[in-house]
């Protein structure tokens, strides 16, 4: 056969190996001893060949156990699997593995340790195991999923390779249970995410201070101008109201229909009107210019670089500037009102990550509203701060849809989400969990009733009991 008509068919169509003396002895069952002393030798020569059987089966007992040990301390589990697809033999792992007794899966069907047992069958397994390149055989694990004899499944690795046991053609099942490194690899994908969330929003938060100087530059002169102009407005009224009152004392005096060509004119300007609406449309454009500017110092504290340490934080403040930057967020699915305690103690904190919590609360409000089918009128979101001795009870209280009885033991579980593909992610409420309980020592936990809406608790601590401290390298 050459090199390049080599396929897995072949291998398994190969001659069976020539048989071992001794198993061919084991097969016919008789005593090599008792043949011996059937022969009539002379004593000193049948002794002799008798010790030499003797130690003959001793270190075929030795190999054997040895055997034994090295396939029942190997992690992988092992099957001996016959051309039918029967079960001859396993080794201690592929017991534990599939959480069977070794009599259990001896003799069983092997196809009953997968999960889809129609892409398992051997030739496809075989196909997929084994590789041929430029004619040479090259032997690749392959994924699938198991099925534990308890019923339970696993991701699991797997190859499977042709082998001759007693001239009978037979395939090793060789495979292990890669749990863990799936979990290792959900994990490092979910941290690579993170960080290019991270990544972005610090250099959202480079960019913001910079777009925050350049708004502000614009915004001081136009309020500087507007409160001009509305200064200078009061000045010009008054005087107008002067002369127009002069102006009517004096009509008499004034030359025939002169009077009355400047009533026409006030008239066709509307001139009472412009009086009455200036004073209203300059003040109005300084509330909206003072709102510009509310929202930059907002957007400039909150996307302002966080400390490696934990500063004395007004939660208060922090809660304002998140529901100034989240207003469009929430204004289109409800009302937000706040009830903010004025004594709230400074706390430590990591001003960044709380900031991340607060957001991520409001938005999911205002989403739980919208889901509900509440109009704007009907929504209405409530924020509260309590000091409770040294600590801070933050409240954030929507009239969505509240949470299902079976999604509330696993709403901060990673990657669990009820709201459609695309509009979430299911990481919100879990690091927020994370951010509340593993880096400040607080807690967070939540009320709710189907359809009439969930309120949100969190409460930190005002000492630092999250043991979480800076190290130099965290230093800049």
């Amino acid at each position: 056969m050459t090199a390049s008509a080599v396929t897995p068919e072949s291998v398994l169509d190969a001659p069976a190996e020539p048989k071992d003396i001794l198993s061919s002895s084991d097969k016919a069952d008789f005593d090599l001893i008792a043949a011996v002393r059937e022969l009539g030798l002379p004593d000193e020569i049948s002794a002799r060949v008798e010790l030499l059987i003797e130690a003959q089966k001793k270190r075929q007992r030795e190999s054997a156990q040895r055997l034994q040990t090295i396939l029942d301390s190997v992690v992988e589990g092992i099957l001996i699997v016959d051309g039918v697809g029967r079960v001859q033999d396993c080794n201690k792992s592929a017991c534990v593995l599939l959480r069977a007794q070794h009599d259990d899966l001896v003799d069983s069907g092997a196809e009953e340790m997968f999960i889809d047992r129609k892409n398992t069958v051997r030739h496809k397994l075989l196909n997929r195991c084994i590789n041929i390149s430029s004619g040479i055989l090259r032997y690749d694990y392959t994924e699938t999923m198991g099925q534990r004899r308890d019923g339970d499944s696993f991701p699991m690795e797997i190859i499977v390779s042709p082998a001759h046991f007693m001239g009978e053609n037979s395939f090793l099942y060789i495979f292990r249970d890669i749990t863990r490194r799936k979990q290792a690899e959900e994990s490092q994908k979910k941290l690579e995410g993170e960080l290019r969330e991270a990544l972005k929003l610090e250099a959202i938060g480079h960019l913001a201070g910079g777009i925050a100087h350049e708004i502000n530059t614009p915004s001081q002169y136009i309020r500087d101008n507007l409160k001009f102009l509305n200064d200078g407005y009061g000045s010009l009224s008054r005087l107008l109201g002067s002369a127009l009152n002069t102006l009517w004392k004096h009509r008499d005096s004034l030359p025939e229909g002169t009077f009355r060509e400047f009533s026409k004119q006030m008239r066709d300007a509307d001139l009472e009107f412009l009086l009455d609406e200036i004073p209203h449309a300059t003040q109005q454009s300084l509330d909206g210019i003072n709102q510009v500017a509310r929202i930059v110092l907002s957007m400039k504290e909150f996307s302002h670089p966080g400390s490696s340490e934990k500063t004395a934080t007004d939660i208060n403040r922090i809660l304002s500037n998140v529901i100034v930057i989240s207003r469009n967020e929430w204004k289109h699915s409800a009302e937000l009102t706040e009830e903010l305690d004025p004594e709230l103690p400074h706390i430590p904190c990591f001003v960044n990550e709380i900031n991340q919590v607060f957001l991520n609360l409001i938005v999911n409000a205002a989403q739980a509203i919208e889901m509900s089918g509440r109009s704007v009128e009907e929504g209405h979101i409530h924020v509260k701060t309590t000091a409770i001795d040294d600590q801070i009870l933050v409240s954030i209280s929507d009239n969505g849809t509240g949470i299902a009885k079976e999604n509330r033991s696993k709403i901060f579980n990673p990657f669990f989400t009820t709201k459609e593909v695309g509009k979430g992610t299911g990481q919100g409420l879990s690091i927020t969990h994370d951010i509340v309980q593993v880096k400040h020592g607080g807690r967070i936990w939540f009320e709710t009733q189907m359809g009439k809406g969930t309120t949100f608790h969190v409460l930190l601590p005002g000492d630092d009991r999250s043991g979480t401290k800076a190290t130099p390298a965290d230093k800049k």
